[in-house]
């Protein structure tokens, strides 16, 4: 019997555990040994971290035996984003300017993680300084996108390694970052399931910055069990007894209520995206979940507003990284680095133009969605374009860029939470995500609203 441990959820990999039908090490090898084979160019994972999991394995392999588990997923290996310090660990924000960059402690999420048993198998591959929804990175290498064998599209960023490292089967699931989309763009693009916490609910502490405005935490995973579980352990919830995977039951689809913004973000879809999103929505209503059709204005006052004053968020970058950059120019991608130096132009009065505009319309559009729905679109607009086109033409690249951030990024503008599902496939066989929009700290109630629509997205 050939096993097949990379195609189990992380809940599924800790069930086993936990009787006995899995030992910790002997998965933890088994992933090690995929990376190995599998990641040959080393641009899914720019390190691994042998020796510390190999050591988190074998805690959590004599826990089970002892029955002294401490969550449902002791003992299940992931992957961290090459932004989370790991203690003794090179932590370079996906750019070779921050090489030499040796982390002293973990980032408090990951030793969140590592309390509830969890096992890290290394950093992954990510868009420099996570600048970037597209996922190219220039240095290290651009992890493909696994679902088209013949063209090597995007994968998505800036969480690219992250979703790759799942989606290729060298992660139970991974651990990302989301600023205007980096979780849930690549979470879409390779049919995972990714969730956008609130802002500032979890800590960023020992979390290498792109927007100190707008950084978040989250997990791409392989269904939304895995994403409840994981949001609980980044949530620091397992322990003191607690070891149970959080309750998702209760959601009827006959009781829910989404609305489909009849501006911006339904529009100019490519058509495999459009096709498959639409029939998603068809089959919910034909499940029984009520649609309403709802103008948004808020999102056309953001695109307005943005517009107007420009990405505040480069000016965020730009304070935080310019003086690393400015050392070596020459090692970063050109179209970040003139991101990154546009933000060193803003004025103060700028940044803070856009951010109390941005501090108005938050509100308004949370109280619009009580009133009309949890918000439904297309996660992204369009399918991946091949890397190869991007890569080397900047308008290019700028203008994919601009159109796969679109319906992401106004969940991080707007101070929402958001999480995407797989819902279909597009004409080339890439997956395509449906986006759940909810105000901030509606986390928990997303989950539950997702667990109930997931199964009728899978048929």
């Amino acid at each position: 019997m050939t096993v097949e441990w990379h195609k189990m959820s992380a809940l599924s990999l800790g069930r086993s555990i936990g009787t006995g039908e899995i030992d910790a090490s002997e998965l933890c090898d088994y992933f090690l040994e995929r990376i190995k084979r599998i990641d040959t160019k080393h641009d899914i994972y720019l390190r691994t971290t042998p020796e510390r999991a190999r050591a988190e394995a074998a805690a959590a392999a004599e826990r089970a035996r002892q029955n002294l588990r401490l969550s449902p997923l002791d003992g299940v290996p992931i992957s961290w984003k090459d932004l989370y310090d790991t203690d003794g660990d090179i932590t370079s924000h996906g750019t070779k300017v921050l090489q030499e960059r040796v982390a002293t402690g973990d980032a408090t999420v990951v030793e969140r993680l590592t309390k509830a048993g969890l096992v890290c198998l290394g950093k992954t591959n990510q868009t420099e300084f996570a600048f970037s929804i597209l996922g190219i990175n220039s240095n290290y290498g651009t992890p493909a996108n696994p679902f088209d064998d013949r063209v090597a599209r995007l994968p998505g960023g800036s969480t690219s390694g992250g979703a790759v490292s799942v989606a290729r089967g060298l992660a139970a699931a991974a651990i990302g970052s989301d600023t205007g989309g980096s979780v849930r763009v690549p979470s879409a693009w390779n049919g995972l399931t990714g969730l956008k916490t609130s802002f500032g609910l979890l800590p960023l502490d020992g979390v290498l910055g792109l927007s100190n405005s707008m950084d978040t935490v989250g997990p791409l995973t392989h269904d939304v069990a895995d994403a409840a579980a994981l949001f609980t352990a980044l949530m620091g919830r397992y322990g003191a007894g607690n070891s149970h995977a959080p309750d998702l039951s209760g959601a009827d689809p006959a009781r829910l209520r989404l609305a489909l913004p009849s501006n911006l973000v339904w529009q100019d879809l490519d058509p495999g995206v459009e096709r498959a999103a639409r029939g998603a929505i068809a089959r919910l209503e034909a499940a029984g979940v009520t649609t309403v059709q709802a103008e948004i204005p808020e999102f056309d006052e953001v695109e307005a507003l943005i517009s107007h004053f420009g990405p505040f968020h480069a000016a965020e970058c730009h304070a935080l990284w310019h003086e690393f950059i400015e050392a070596r120019p020459n090692f970063v991608y050109a179209p970040i680095l003139e991101r990154i130096r546009l933000g060193g132009k803003m004025q103060a009065s700028t940044v803070e133009g856009a951010k109390q505009g941005l501090r108005k319309l938050a509100p308004a559009l949370h109280v619009r969605i009580r009133e009309v729905g949890v918000l439904a679109m297309p996660t992204i607009a369009i399918s991946p374009p091949a890397i190869a086109e991007l890569e080397n033409d900047m308008e290019a690249w700028k203008a994919a860029n601009l159109m796969t951030l679109r319906n992401t990024r106004l969940g991080n503008f707007l101070d929402c939470t958001a999480l995407t599902l797989p819902c279909g496939k597009d004409d080339n066989g890439i997956p395509v995500g449906l986006m759940l929009l909810a105000p901030s700290g509606w986390e928990e109630r997303l989950l539950r609203m997702a667990s109930a629509i997931e199964p009728i997205l899978c048929t």
